[in-house]
């Protein structure tokens, strides 16, 4: 949904304020917790020592900040983004959690693919780019 509203920028349309308030106040909080809930499964099984699912969702909320650039609709720029996302949520577990850099980037790949394949259009500019 951030992606769509940072879209919405650049077109004009008088839906942009409202598209925008839906996604940050209640779609984008709802999204970044099931998604940290199911981060936190896989660290339950990845880490011995693992903190807090609140520090999940923390290191998930850094981790998708240069996605705000994933919405101009440059498939280049979107896949980036998606990847430089990726490798921060891997170095954010990693450094948080106390835990490997492979295991961490065994226990994120999910999530990873979730996030930043299919929520932020990874997985389709990636594909836009190779065809």
């Amino acid at each position: 949904m951030i992606e769509e509203g940072s879209r919405l920028i650049l077109v004009d349309s008088e839906y942009f304020l409202i598209s925008l308030g839906i996604a940050v106040l209640i779609v984008t909080p709802v999204l970044l917790h099931i998604v940290a809930a199911i981060q936190t499964l896989l660290l339950r099984i990845g880490a011995k020592n693992r903190k807090g699912i609140g520090t999940t969702v923390q290191v998930i909320g850094y981790s998708i900040a240069p996605c705000i650039f994933a919405g101009f609709a440059i498939p280049s720029l979107s896949f980036l983004c998606a990847v430089y996302g990726s490798i921060l949520l891997i170095i954010g577990l990693k450094e948080v959690h106390g835990v490997s850099l492979e295991r961490a980037f065994l226990i994120s790949i999910i999530p990873a693919i979730i996030v930043f394949g299919y929520l932020f259009g990874g997985i389709l500019a990636l594909n836009s780019l190779v065809a």
